[in-house]
Parts: C-alpha cells; sequence; structure tokens
C-alpha cells in the first residue's frame, strides 16, 4: 500500500513542480490547461443524456472521450471548496494515468482503502492543494488555517490537519528531492507570509 501512497505524493510534487507552481490557493484549472485536460460543469454540458443517474448524484467524474481527458464537476454541490478537491481528485486520476474506461465518481471526501485509484487520486489531491512542506513552513496547525489558506473544504482540511501532525512528530519534512524542490520554488510565498502575519 505504501508504494502506491508513494507513486501519488510524489506525482502531485512533480505536477507542482512541472507547472511552477508557487503559491496558494493552487489554480486548478491552469494545471488542467498546461496538460489540455477539459473541465466541464454538470450544468454546461449535456450529459444526463449520456451517464446513469447515480454517476450525476457523484461529486465528479473524468473520461476518455476520443483520447482526450474530459472532467466533468457537479456545479449542483454548492460548495465551491469541495468542488475544488473533487476537480484535483480528477486530475489525479488523469495524472497518474488511472485506467479511465469505467466511471468511478468521486462522492466522498474520505480516502477508499478498498480502491487503489480512488486513494491515490485522494492523495494526489491532498498533496497537491495543500502541500505539507508549505503549511509546516508557515507553522500551519489547524483545519481552518489551512481552509483559509488552501481555499477548500473544512472536511479535507481537517484531513490534512491530522496528517500533519503525524508529521510534525516525525519531522518528516523536505526528506525527499522533490520535496525539497517544492519547498524552494514556494520560499517566496513562505517569506510573504511569514512577515505579513
Amino acid at each position: 500500500m505504501y508504494e502506491y501512497y508513494k507513486i501519488a505524493r510524489n506525482k502531485a510534487w512533480e505536477i507542482l513542480l512541472e507547472c511552477n507552481v508557487k503559491e496558494l490557493p493552487i489554480d486548478l484549472e491552469a494545471i488542467a490547461d498546461i496538460y489540455q485536460i477539459r473541465i466541464m460543469l454538470f450544468s454546461q454540458s449535456n450529459i444526463t443524456r449520456f451517464f446513469k443517474k447515480d454517476v450525476l448524484c457523484g461529486d465528479g467524474f473524468i473520461i476518455n472521450n476520443q483520447s482526450k481527458k474530459e472532467i466533468f464537476i457537479n456545479d449542483t454541490i454548492k460548495n465551491r471548496n469541495r468542488r475544488r478537491f473533487t476537480l484535483a481528485h480528477e486530475l489525479g486520476h488523469a495524472l497518474l494515468n488511472h485506467n479511465l474506461d469505467s466511471i468511478h465518481y468521486r462522492n466522498s471526501e474520505i480516502d477508499h482503502y478498498t480502491n487503489i485509484q480512488e486513494t491515490q487520486a485522494n492523495i494526489f489531491a491532498r498533496d497537491l492543494l495543500m502541500p505539507a512542506t508549505v503549511l509546516a513552513a508557515l507553522h500551519i496547525q489547524t483545519p481552518e488555517e489551512i481552509m483559509k489558506l488552501c481555499d477548500i473544504s473544512y472536511q479535507s482540511a481537517k484531513i490534512r490537519a491530522d496528517r500533519l501532525q503525524q508529521l510534525y512528530k516525525r519531522a518528516m519534512f523536505n526528506k525527499h528531492p522533490l520535496e525539497h524542490k517544492v519547498y524552494e520554488q514556494f520560499k517566496d510565498f513562505i517569506n510573504f507570509h511569514k512577515n505579513n502575519k
């Protein structure tokens, strides 16, 4: 299981570096554009003709459409911050090259330990939206602080805050070369926030 975790975590760091992301909150639409992944809102597409009702009740999903990846986001869910995590989760499926032959729709912010791809997509989304090295450098502790800084839902921020406490106890930051590069890339942002608290 740890190998799958590392793949998703490392991919999030790689994407932050490749896309030259230097500040929070993460601009997910810009990342999707770089990788030519189309984002569609349920309200702006005619998807009710093509997909089952249970899929349309979920937060979102991704498909291959003539070899192009398309993410569909359920904008009837009024929690914009939750939709942001869903978008990051679906980007995870795309960028981790998961099998998109069948639709796996997202309807939970909790890790699905019975499904490796869903768990990996959640790990990717968490580490993309809320990079631990940046949060630690800013001495972030609470879900409320994470919500504000990363523009995500309380549920996602709480999960990240709990994991962050484990990392603080083990002093597990910047041990991996990719994570250290992410830290360096965010240094101006970190220094700005430290000086303007």
